[in-house]
């Protein structure tokens, strides 16, 4: 190459070479500023992806010149972060924990509470770190639940089982014979107790016909006819008043019905039998014994806080094989406590309803039980059926026949006004009784 040659291809290379740092000098300052402005994009998007990986990189890292410093620095930076504690748990550990967390989640309550220390962070770390197989805890924490299902289909069949061992203890302790009654909720049989040959009254109440519950100082929810018996059961001796009340000897809860077992005298019958039997209205004497009994125990259900609210005949037994008859006060079974307040809705004998319920719509325990015992002396006496519209409209009359006395008492007993009614004390003071 000549020297002309040789200078033209120097200097075109040193211009090319000054117009290029020319241009690098003049386009520096914005594709430097264009440069960080891509790095920090690029930098803002990892960073939402791993934040404390990008985060902690990027302050560690210095300018380098070669791409084998770069990743240097970064396995230097990640070193620390190990050392240091701060870096994110190992794949592994981090996919162990959280199925460690499925399982505790699908827990129920009463297990997380029972378990609470058996998953501790201890016994988490020892399943996974010194046996290192999680599937098999699994397994086993799910065949310990499995295990526990029994005990919740024990507690859906506790209540046929209760009933299937009531039936059977009742069974077992008593013989039922023919039946030989029947009222608006239930019938009732003759039995005996296997163990002494006992005659007992065994009474059947489908669970559809008791309307009326109690519950008790256990908060179990009875039948009232069973509390009301239970109570009467505790109060009752041997006083005259008290023994004219049926007594509760056993009572099965079962599955469809409930079993009443009481005292059954012997030779008894229903008042209301006993007067179809007789063919005649009753002497006065002997109304005079019944009616004596039926007031005693009127007061006797009185200071128990029972109202009986259906006394009939056909509610009252009646022995008379031992020359006196003796009266027994039967089916509780619409009966209620509370007797010093006022009822607004009817229970008993609609025949037999009292005048105040009819004119203000309430009736309350002593005035309603005093007209009930009216009405009943009324049809002994003169052996027709009672109604309290045909007497209100002077249908029914009391008989001239009668002793002025018991016409008193009659009189005083079926008063329109429940105030002007004498109480049961009263009427036990009455001179018919003397």
């Amino acid at each position: 190459m000549d020297k002309y040659s040789a200078e033209t291809f120097n200097t075109s290379a040193l211009r090319r070479t000054e117009e290029s740092n020319s241009s690098t000098t003049l386009q520096g300052p914005e594709s430097v500023k264009d440069s960080r402005s891509k790095k920090s994009r690029r930098n803002n998007n990892s960073a939402d992806e791993a934040p404390r990986k990008r985060s902690r990189v990027s302050e560690v890292a210095e300018p380098s010149t070669s791409c084998q410093d770069q990743i240097r620095t970064v396995r230097r930076a990640k070193r620390k972060m190990t050392e240091e504690g701060e870096g994110p748990l190992p794949p592994v550990k981090k996919r162990k924990k959280g199925l460690l967390e499925l399982v505790l989640t699908k827990e129920s309550p009463s297990s997380l509470v029972d378990n609470s220390r058996e998953t501790s962070s201890s016994n988490l770390a020892h399943y996974s770190k010194e046996t290192g197989d999680l599937r098999k805890w699994i397994l086993k924490r799910k065949a310990e639940e499995f295990k526990e299902a029994p005990r919740k289909m024990v507690k859906t069949e506790t209540k046929q089982e209760s009933a299937d061992s009531q039936r059977a203890k009742f069974e077992e302790k008593y013989t039922e014979l023919h039946q030989f009654g029947e009222g608006g909720f239930g019938y009732v049989f003759a039995g005996y107790r296997k163990e002494d040959k006992l005659p007992v009254a065994i009474k059947h109440i489908p669970n559809q016909k008791v309307v009326l519950t109690h519950k008790d100082e256990n908060g179990r929810q009875l039948a009232l006819e069973v509390a009301v018996m239970l109570k009467l059961r505790a109060v009752t001796t041997s006083s005259v008043g008290q023994s004219s009340m049926v007594v509760l000897l056993d009572w099965y809860d079962l599955d469809q019905e409930l079993i009443l077992v009481m005292e059954r005298p012997m030779s008894a019958e229903s008042l209301f039998d006993h007067l179809k039997d007789h063919k005649g209205p009753l002497k006065q004497k002997e109304a005079k014994i019944i009616m004596k009994q039926l007031v005693e125990a009127g007061i006797h259900l009185q200071h128990a806080n029972i109202f009986h609210r259906d006394i009939k005949a056909e509610n009252i037994l009646i022995e008379t094989n031992s020359g006196v008859p003796r009266v027994y006060l039967i089916d509780f079974g619409l009966s209620c406590y509370d007797n010093r307040r006022k009822f607004e809705l009817f229970y008993g004998t609609i025949d037999h309803i009292p005048p105040e319920f009819d004119r203000h719509g309430t009736y309350s325990a002593g005035p309603t039980t005093v007209w009930q015992l009216g009405v009943l002396l009324f049809e002994v006496l003169h052996n027709k059926m009672f109604k309290t519209s045909s007497f209100l409209q002077n249908e029914l009359k009391i008989g001239k026949r009668l002793s002025k006395k018991c016409k008193d008492i009659l009189t005083k007993c079926l008063t329109i006004n429940q105030e002007e009614r004498p109480t049961l004390e009263e009427l036990l003071c009455h001179p018919w009784f003397s």
